[in-house]
């Protein structure tokens, strides 16, 4: 084969057999294929350098770098997208058996939900689905999420003229594992975005708050003030979210400004915000979780936008009640941010 289309990757492979391991564990392979292999092909060269290594024998999907995609998916497209240094996980490894194979159970078991109202062809159009069910957000945070692949059948269904509209959105608006969780985010490889259709299908529906009266008790609000010395002794994380606007600028400040900038996994996830008038308990787990990520990481600071700051202000003692532990972070804005940069200049 000509040198050009020869790609080489570094894998790191999920391994886990519920019937012989207690934890799951990775190996790492170097595997070289022609440009035109598909990721069936590198699940094949790693099996054939170890045995152990397990994926069913059809309807593969899979997760390569946190996002899911099947197994005909070409790797040139792959590294394209990822690079050339791929971890290989089940499409959700809760629910892994061996390896890449998944007791899948759960997918057929959310059409039930919606089975008396639906086609044939809405069925078949849900079993199309299927990488989209394991690629929901939500079931990180709640394993009894009805899943995204259901809401988009609902709407499919509604859209279609179905009479049972009503039952329709009754159905998925079980108030602790229905839309009222959802929080959607594309985490489909080079997937159609859905985002709008569930958001549209929200608005149908009246979202009651989840929250107890315990739950909605102010616990007092942490002083998040900070002076220009703070700053340049302090370690500066900046969250994104879904903010689509070019953030450079920031990352230069901070780098410029404080001791240190600290990039960290979930700067780019959504974090609840969706969600604090619909379900407390998945959003203020959600915003801890991207908290603690961001101090864990070796962050002391964390500059959000405007609206996201005022959000997480407010949410961080109810974000420490559910994590259980506490978070140490003081959270400003990026407007906050180039007021100190401007006083320090």
């Amino acid at each position: 084969m000509p040198f050009e289309n020869i790609i080489n990757l570094q894998v790191r492979a999920f391994f886990f057999n519920s019937a012989t391991d207690y934890l799951p564990y990775y190996k790492n392979f170097d595997i070289t294929l022609h440009s035109t292999a598909t990721l069936l092909e590198v699940l094949d060269k790693v099996k054939s350098k170890n045995p152990d290594f397990s994926f069913p024998n059809k309807n593969i999907i899979l997760k390569v770098n946190n996002l899911v995609t099947t197994a005909e998916t070409l790797v040139s497209d792959v590294v394209q997208t990822l690079g050339k240094e791929l971890q290989i996980d089940p499409a959700t490894s809760y629910r892994s058996n061996n390896g890449l194979i998944l007791n899948d159970d759960d997918f057929m078991q959310s059409f039930e939900l919606l089975a008396p109202y639906a086609s044939d062809e809405d069925k078949a159009y849900y079993q199309s689905l299927y990488a989209l069910h394991y690629a929901s957000e939500t079931s990180n945070y709640n394993r009894q999420y009805i899943g995204d692949a259901i809401l988009l059948l609902a709407s499919k269904m509604i859209k279609d003229g179905n009479e049972n509209k009503e039952e329709i959105l009754k159905t998925i608006s079980d108030e602790y594992n229905g839309i009222r969780c959802c929080e959607y985010e594309n985490n489909l490889l080079n997937g159609e975005d859905h985002e709008e259709t569930i958001t549209a299908l929200k608005k149908m529906i009246t979202l009651k708050d989840t929250a107890s009266a315990y739950d909605k008790c102010s616990f007092g609000k942490k002083d998040h003030n900070i002076d220009v010395e703070t700053l340049s002794f302090s370690n500066v994380a900046l969250y994104s979210g879904s903010n689509k606007n070019d953030l450079e600028e920031v990352r230069t400040l901070i780098k410029k400004h404080a001791a240190s900038y600290i990039a960290f996994n979930r700067s780019s996830k959504l974090a609840g915000q969706t969600l604090m008038d619909t379900h407390f308990e998945i959003a203020h787990q959600k915003a801890g979780t991207m908290l603690l990520d961001a101090v864990d990481s070796g962050a002391s600071v964390l500059v959000c936008i405007k609206r996201d700051v005022t959000i997480f202000q407010e949410a961080l003692a109810s974000c420490e009640r559910v994590m259980g532990r506490d978070i140490r972070l003081k959270i400003i804005s990026v407007h906050t941010l180039k007021e100190l940069c401007t006083a320090t200049a």
